[in-house]
């Protein structure tokens, strides 16, 4: 049998991408070398004594390895290979890996601003643009709501732009100029709009003068309504440019990267400067990364610099990768445009690099402080509870119907005291009739428990600790269900709500802390970190619970006032809520309306018409 060491000698000393495989065919690592012989040699003699180096190597099987003629053919190779099959030792990116950003397509009839994650295909297509990306969740909805409180466009769906018959409550607000029953001409929503992409594209100053110009205009008209609606959005415009710090007379746009690193974690910060103007950090936290310095923030900027509407002409690097030359190449072709990449040595580009390496080490020390404050909390949990372990995996599950219809239940994930939204579950309960919450909570906790006993679990593996949303009576329940199907070795509390609601000028009472064979609950003080963990992981259940079963009851309600009408089968009622968004919309559509939708003629709209009118 061929060693990996007899592989790696194999390979040619040409540029290349390699992949790292275990004996299963999974890839483990995807890198490019100018010298594959040379690189991959590295890994298999020990020459990289980082811990993830030897993790890699152990568990590797296989090498493979592709030839390439170009450094930037090596570029769009890695790439495409790690979108692929995600290796699990190449770099992840644990706040970023997909940014959001604001998206309009100013082709449309009335064109509206929404939050996406992902650039879509529509990206080249003329007249969409993606804006972004942005930081964090956060300044992203407080971006758009800054659009839509100083930008009067649209903020509604299509379907509902389409169905409504007077103008919405945002219109009497000065916050829509109404285009859903033509309150305003296309000449004027194309002004606002315009003037809302200068405000995102950092032109604030010719916004400014345009602005102020039409305010006068207003007031020399004696229009003072409107000269004060403008006089107010000159105010706020004017308080977002004072926070914004000017790094460049010349009104350059480049994007600054820095670095901080500590072995395989850190933290990668880029500072974007547009128009001469420096805009908010955006700093991405790294894990598992294998790669030196260099290598790495290759690796970044390839994955980072995908779609050409974020690419600068200028971008500022601390260290220099490896292929800088074939990057730089790819970069312009995405661009369409020249892209220079430079590492300064000297003068104000150097601060301006390690303005950025500081910020990724203040993110990284931030990091690091949350990491131990949870922590404590659950070594506090621990021995509160006398858990056997760390409950670095804490479950919560809770039910939700009314007076026993659309009955669901679910199923919440904390992993080290957060929560763990991809791995929350949610089920319809089949066996159960009426409300019976702990015949509800037998089946849905027996679902769980036998999807974590077969061979490999993997997201459904046993939680190290379950949280009951009740007293004895809700706990006991819950042990006898884990007893009848042999699960052990799960640590089982309860947490209940005071019995009684506390009178006027008593002193609040606490959740209390239920444990199995233990007479007396324990009680902790309200702001006891243990405790806040535990309420949120409660409430959070039950937040999910009732958010399924709204789904579940609108879904059949929906369904039910459709069922019947005439050569209306599931594909066309599905059809029909898409177009209009609701029964209400439905009921109130014409007969030309209802047409209009695919899969439903003349005829059959003047049929369905009058069966929802007859109802």
């Amino acid at each position: 049998m061929t060693t990996l060491a007899e592989k790696a000698a194999r390979l040619p000393r040409t540029p290349g991408v390699y992949l790292f495989r275990d004996a299963k065919g999974t890839v483990l690592y995807v890198g490019k070398a100018r010298n594959l012989h040379a690189r991959v040699k590295q890994y298999i003699q020990g020459h990289d004594e980082r811990q993830m180096v030897r993790f890699l190597v152990r568990s590797a099987a296989d090498i493979d390895a592709v030839l390439v003629n170009t450094e930037k053919e090596a570029l769009i190779l890695e790439s495409t290979l790690i979108k692929e099959h995600q290796p699990r030792y190449n770099v992840r990116l644990l706040d970023g890996a997909s940014f959001l950003h604001l998206h309009i397509d100013t082709s449309a009839a009335w064109p509206r601003y929404r939050l996406v994650r992902k650039i879509g295909r529509d990206a080249k297509r003329k007249g969409v643009r993606y804006i972004g990306p942005i930081p964090s969740a956060g300044r992203a909805r407080t971006t758009l709501d800054v659009l839509e409180r100083r930008f009067p466009l649209r903020t509604c769906t299509d379907r509902e732009l389409k169905s409504r018959k007077r103008p919405c409550l945002l219109h009497q607000m000065k916050r829509c100029m109404a285009p859903c029953v033509e309150l305003c001409t296309k000449e004027e929503y194309a002004e606002a709009l315009d003037e809302s992409l200068m405000f995102l594209d950092g032109r604030s100053e010719l916004l400014l003068d345009r602005l102020v110009e039409r305010m006068m205009a207003y007031a020399e008209a004696e229009d003072f309504e409107h000269a004060a609606l403008i006089r107010d959005q000159i105010k706020a415009i004017k308080k977002v440019i004072e926070r914004q710090q000017v790094v460049d007379e010349k009104l350059s746009d480049r994007d600054i990267w820095g670095l901080y690193r500590e072995a395989e974690r850190g933290v990668a910060v880029r500072i974007p400067v547009r128009h001469g103007v420096m805009r908010e950090p955006m700093p991405m936290r790294i894990e598992g990364a294998i790669e030196d310095d260099d290598a790495l923030l290759s690796s970044l900027l390839n994955t980072f610099y995908e779609h050409r509407e974020v690419i600068p002409g200028e971008i500022l690097l601390p260290v220099t990768p490896p292929d800088i030359v074939g990057l730089a190449e790819l970069l312009s072709e995405r661009r369409g445009k020249k892209v220079l990449l430079k590492v300064p040595q000297r003068g104000a580009k150097t601060r301006l690099i390690e303005l950025a390496a500081t910020n990724a080490k203040s993110v990284m020390e931030r990091a690091r402080s949350e990491a131990e404050k949870h922590r404590q909390t659950l070594t506090a949990l621990q021995r509160i509870c006398r858990l056997p372990r760390l409950p670095r995996r804490i479950e919560c599950f809770d039910n939700s119907n009314i007076q026993g219809s659309d009955p669901v239940g679910s199923m919440v994930v904390f992993i080290d005291g957060k929560p763990a939204k991809k791995l929350y579950r949610k089920f319809h309960i089949k066996t159960i009739e009426g409300a019976d919450d702990f015949a509800s909570m037998a089946e849905v906790l027996g679902r769980r428990m036998r999807r974590a006993m077969v061979e490999e679990p993997g997201d459904w593996r046993k939680p190290d600790l379950l949280v009951v949303d009740g007293g004895k009576g809700q706990l006991s329940a819950a042990m006898a269900i884990l007893k009848e199907l042999g699960v052990t070795d799960v640590p089982l509390i309860g947490l209940s709500k005071p019995r009684t609601e506390r009178k006027r000028g008593d002193r609040e009472t606490p959740d209390k802390i239920v444990l199995p064979g233990v007479k007396n609950p324990i009680v902790l003080r309200n702001n006891h970190p243990a405790l806040h963990l535990l309420q949120a992981l409660r409430d959070e259940s039950h937040r999910t619970a009732v958010r399924f079963h709204r789904q579940k009851r609108r879904k059949r309600t929906l369904d039910s006032a459709l069922l019947g009408l005439p050569g209306v089968g599931p594909s066309r009622r599905t059809a029909l809520l898409r177009h209009f968004g609701g029964i209400a919309a439905i009921r109130t559509a014409t007969v030309e309306e209802l047409a209009a939708v695919d899969g439903i003629g003349s005829k059959m709209a003047a049929g369905i018409r009058a069966a929802l009118h007859e109802e």
